[in-house]
Order: C-alpha cells, then sequence, then structure tokens
C-alpha cells in the first residue's frame, strides 16, 4: 500500500495528513467538498473552487481499492451538475499530472477535452513534471450526458427487443 506521500500529486501539495487536513481547513470557505461514498464506505473527495465567474476548477481523490468500479465516473457526473448548476460557472478546468492516464481517461469519458500540456509546470520528487491541461464546458458536458441517455435508451430498447426474441411467441405477442 502506498504511504500518503506517495499519492499526493506534487513537491508543493500537503506532504502528510495533517498537513493536508490544515490545508483544508485554511481554505473551506472558498471551495466547496463532497465526499464520496461507495458500498457504504468513504472512497474519496471532489473539492470545487470557483475561480471567476466563468470558471471553476476541481480536483478529484479516490482510494485505490475503489478505482476502476465505476464510482468515480458516477461521483464526477453528480457533482459536475451540481457545480454547474449552483455556480452558474461556464466552464471546469483540470490540472492532471501528465503521468495519470486514469484521471484524463475518466474526464474524457464524461465530456471534458485535453486542451495542452503545461511542460515542467511542478515538481514530483524534485523532478520536473509536465501537467496536463483539460476543459470540460457546461454544454459539452450536457451534451454528453444526453449522448449517454440515448446510448442507454437504444441499449434498453435492444435488450428488451433481445429478451422478446428468446420467449414464446405466445408471451411475446400479448
Amino acid at each position: 500500500m502506498e504511504t500518503f506521500r506517495d499519492q499526493v500529486g506534487d513537491d508543493f501539495a500537503p506532504q502528510s495528513e495533517r498537513e493536508f487536513m490544515d490545508y483544508m481547513y485554511a481554505r473551506w470557505k472558498h471551495i466547496t467538498t463532497w465526499a464520496i461514498v461507495g458500498d457504504g464506505e468513504l472512497c474519496g473527495l471532489m473539492i470545487f473552487e470557483q475561480l471567476t465567474p466563468w470558471l471553476g476548477t476541481a480536483h478529484l481523490l479516490i482510494k485505490r481499492e475503489f478505482q476502476n468500479r465505476g464510482i468515480a465516473v458516477r461521483a464526477c457526473r453528480q457533482a459536475f451538475a451540481e457545480m454547474f448548476k449552483r455556480s452558474g460557472i461556464g466552464k471546469l478546468q483540470f490540472d492532471v499530472l501528465a503521468r495519470n492516464r486514469a484521471v484524463g481517461s475518466l474526464l474524457i469519458n464524461i465530456g471534458a477535452q485535453r486542451e495542452g500540456t503545461l511542460c515542467d509546470q511542478t515538481l514530483r520528487d524534485g523532478k520536473p513534471q509536465d501537467v496536463w491541461l483539460y476543459g470540460l464546458t457546461k454544454a459539452a458536458f450536457h451534451a454528453q450526458q444526453v449522448r449517454l441517455k440515448d446510448k442507454r435508451h437504444v441499449i434498453s430498447l435492444q435488450t428488451d427487443h433481445a429478451d422478446l426474441d428468446k420467449q414464446p411467441a405466445a408471451v411475446a405477442n400479448r
């Protein structure tokens, strides 16, 4: 199991759980935090900060044992919808360490686009580290949710028809 230090973003982030808690306490008036719960257990946090009337940023922390289970995707869809609705922003920005392909894939799945690379933007273990920038506009987010809803509807209809094909003709004709 990785230590807290191995899980943090860069050399400038809080380096211990205590430092993280102190940092978050100092910022609590400026941010909104969501607990992510899965299987009745706290499995992560989502943090939102409005930077301007148009732009906000969000950060996602998920325990390793809860990754790749769809929990983060569902949590992001719910939280991002609330972020857009409550704050009135038009865009969310995400700064992701270049080595973190999992978060990049998650963001693209939700409708974000990778917008660029900040070369040598930060340090990790004393070494320069690139940061990928992702952006998610309110319009792109809602369009992706409609596409996913339509896709689920088509799959549902296909499943319904497949189920009818398996049933006896008398039952299917009712």
